[in-house]
């Protein structure tokens, strides 16, 4: 007898043994999520439909994402929610490595929860059991279902609205310091306000943290104000970057000023002068802030130096008032 008789001796009685056993899923129960493979379209499908978008990146080299895959992803009751709630879009992390990235993902698997208006609501990396994964489902789907009775989110409407920044994309301006025009398809809606992004990647981290992309002091010129002591609308052909934030100035002469001494002006319109609140508060320190980490509660506004400052300033907030 060769080695392995033995072993085929087993598989055909285990085989045998489990022939009458139905299936734990039931035979109307779907296999698996109706995936979407292309991230664009399940973009625009989730927007038009107001659902939940749901991507799993994943690995066929990462053994936790095959073991997600057999016992997470086929649950019937984790089926049922995607399918009836989502757009579920599985993507290999290493073909779509910069989207990943934009998540702030590292590791795998990773399962991203982001809603039609492109707000990110959960992200969670590493292994989910079928509970769990459910259990994630069901909270973002509560937390929606919550947010769009406050009203507090919605899919952009920029129809008929005028566009900010001429229609130029923030993120290019800010990111990559160049005018693109922005597409009516790639539409945010942010502080009332209708800007129009380059592309998915440049609104994808536009929703991700909007307060870093629009112009500061709400668009106004910070010259006019702390000079002149009066509100003036800012112009974009008088533009200025400065610490990865866009400044509009009325006038050539006062962007000349602003960029002659542009920590005068940067934190008009912030509370504090631009101290960290959290530091103050609790330190008693006039810590400076940094433009990129801010927060606006109540329609104040608050620059801190690091996210974690940020994070602990976030948590002690008054819930549903907050912009990023």
């Amino acid at each position: 007898m060769t080695p392995q008789r033995p072993l085929m001796r087993i598989a055909m009685f285990l085989a045998a043994a489990t022939a009458g056993i139905p299936s734990a899923r039931g035979e109307d129960a779907p296999a698996a999520p109706v995936w979407r493979e292309d991230y664009g379209a399940a973009l625009e499908e989730a927007r038009a439909t107001g659902r939940l978008l749901w991507i799993q990146f994943t690995g066929p080299w990462c053994p936790n994402c095959v073991r997600m895959e057999h016992d997470s992803l086929a649950s019937p009751a984790v089926v049922a929610r995607a399918n009836s709630g989502f757009i579920p879009v599985r993507l290999q992390a290493d073909v779509h490595q910069e989207l990943a990235l934009s998540f702030d993902v590292t590791g795998l698997p990773a399962s991203v929860i982001v809603g039609p208006d492109r707000d990110v609501m959960a992200v969670h990396e590493g292994y989910l059991g079928p509970e769990e994964l459910d259990g994630l489902l069901g909270r973002a789907m509560a937390a929606h279902e919550t947010r769009l009775a406050s009203g507090f989110v919605g899919p952009p409407r920029p129809s008929g609205r005028r566009a900010e920044l001429g229609g130029f994309c923030p993120v290019s301006l800010v990111a990559d310091g160049v005018l693109a025009a922005g597409r009516d398809e790639h539409a945010a809606e942010y502080g009332g306000r209708v800007y129009r992004l380059a592309d998915a990647a440049a609104l994808d981290a536009f929703r991700r943290d909007p307060e870093r992309f629009v112009p500061a002091n709400d668009g106004r010129c910070p010259v006019e104000r702390l000079d002149a002591d009066r509100e003036a609308d800012g112009d974009l052909r008088f533009a200025a970057l400065y610490r990865e934030r866009l400044y509009l100035c009325s006038s050539e002469g006062d962007r000349e000023r602003f960029m002659a001494d542009p920590d005068r002006y940067a934190a008009v319109g912030v509370e504090a002068g631009g101290v960290c609140p959290h530091c103050l508060a609790e330190r008693g320190e006039a810590v400076p802030g940094d433009p990129r980490y801010c927060l606006v509660v109540g329609g104040r506004r608050f620059w801190f130096p690091d996210e974690s400052h940020r994070g602990a300033f976030l948590a002690l907030a008054p819930a549903g008032r907050i912009r990023r």
